[in-house]
């Protein structure tokens, strides 16, 4: 696990712990336990056929809230950022589909106002990535 601490930065207060997501989290001062300040997340996908207006979930609890959309390519992606940044989304993880060209896209797009995270596959799944995206 990744630990660093990330004083001053507008977005990130506190330590940051990398994982899944990378997940904010920040000490209480006043009860010293830990908390997620982290309480909404946002993930686009790509697939065939998917149309943001009508593929979108909302996983929800009393603390925390994750907000997923569908779109069928990465070119919608820039567009439905801002929109997931507009309804208050912190952090935002986009799926492999996107690619870097696009994840930087989307990046631009929302201004660097949030973090971006971008699902990768490592070189072991070269051949299984290619064998469900071959045709």
């Amino acid at each position: 696990m990744q630990v660093r601490l990330m004083p001053n930065h507008p977005h990130r207060r506190g330590v940051f712990f990398g994982g899944i997501a990378g997940t904010l989290l920040a000490m209480s001062p006043v009860e010293g336990r830990t908390h997620m300040a982290l309480t909404k997340f946002g993930f686009i996908v790509t697939g065939a056929g998917l149309r943001p207006e009508e593929h979108r979930m909302t996983m929800r609890s009393g603390a925390f809230e994750m907000i997923a959309v569908g779109v069928s390519g990465a070119s919608q992606g820039p567009a439905v950022a801002r929109g997931l940044l507009d309804e208050g989304v912190q952090l935002l993880e986009l799926c492999g589909g996107f690619g870097p060209i696009w994840t930087a896209k989307v990046i631009e797009a929302i201004e660097n106002r949030i973090p971006v995270g971008s699902v990768a596959y490592g070189p072991e799944s070269i051949d299984a990535m290619y064998a469900l995206f071959k045709d």
